[in-house]
């Protein structure tokens, strides 16, 4: 079964647009990893649900507990997938504690969670359209442990909707406002100057800053820029617009993230792991226009 909202999606498509989704889709993001059978067994529960359902791995490489990276790695995704897509979200250092686990519609998407700021650049960017707690029983395992809920909650519930049940039958509605967000503040521009900080970094050891390359349309054209680490005592002055430039071995440079943020790399090498910089650090990028 697909949703309604899909269908009538699928069949007001007109040629050359992306269609709405035809069979279920399910995209799972956690910090499992992939050396226990934990990712495994929620796409056998799922499967056992809706067998039919697409299921896309986004990532289950998170930090453990890292609530914050979830929601930025899952910012630079979402956006990517077919309308009607469900996201299974599990990043729950708080698992079998009173925090919430919820669903909701956002946008043109259904994202499954625990309720810890884990949707919050979701929800800063796309209009709420209904947000619901999960506790009718009929949408669960028939045991539920204090340990698993991404087994026993999650995964059945984004299996549910991905065949079609209606957000509200899963349980009462949330006010918009009780929905947990992370401190999304973002970094503003005072002339030359923008104070900032490391949001995330990737598997390559490549920094993402929360500076967005829409706040610095000149950060390649300036005559000169340099992002400072105060605390490292570095500047930071090679600019290059992707990796295959100029900079040599072992340098680092400043370049522009794919999700349109500025990022700090090395070419062939760790920049986190080699500047000792870590997630939180504070930076400051200078833009010289003379």
């Amino acid at each position: 079964m697909v949703h309604h909202k899909q269908e009538e999606q699928s069949r007001a498509a007109s040629p050359g647009q992306q269609a709405a989704v035809r069979v279920p889709i399910v995209a799972l993001m956690t910090d499992f990893g992939l050396r226990d059978g934990f990712v495994g067994i929620m796409k056998g529960v799922i499967a056992g649900i809706v067998p039919q359902a697409q299921l896309i791995d986004i990532s289950h490489d998170i930090a453990p507990q890292n609530v914050a990276a979830g929601a930025w790695l899952l910012s630079t995704a979402y956006r990517y997938f077919p309308a009607g897509s469900v996201f299974l979200c599990v990043v729950d250092p708080g698992v079998g504690s009173q925090r919430r686990a919820i669903a909701l519609e956002a946008g043109d998407w259904f994202f499954v969670g625990p309720d810890n700021g884990l949707f919050s650049y979701v929800l800063a960017e796309q209009p709420l359209r209904q947000a619901v707690v999960l506790e009718n029983p009929a949408y669960r395992l028939p045991q539920v442990s204090t340990t698993f809920h991404g087994r026993d909650i999650f995964a059945p519930a984004a299996a549910h909707l991905a065949r079609g049940v209606p957000l509200a039958a899963f349980g009462k509605a949330l006010d918009p406002r009780s929905l947990q967000r992370l401190d999304l503040s973002q970094p503003q521009r005072l002339g030359g100057r923008i104070e900032a900080r490391v949001i995330y970094i990737d598997h390559f050891g490549n920094l993402v800053t929360n500076i967005p390359l829409t706040l610095v349309p000149d950060l390649f054209s300036a005559p000169r820029a340099r992002l400072l680490v105060p605390a490292r005592g570095l500047a930071i002055e090679r600019r290059q617009p992707f990796f295959a430039g100029e900079a040599g071995e072992g340098e680092p440079f400043v370049y522009s993230d794919s999700a349109g943020y500025v990022g700090v790399a090395i070419r062939n090498g760790n920049a986190a792991a080699t500047l000792g910089i870590t997630v939180g650090e504070a930076v400051t990028l200078v833009i010289e226009e003379t």
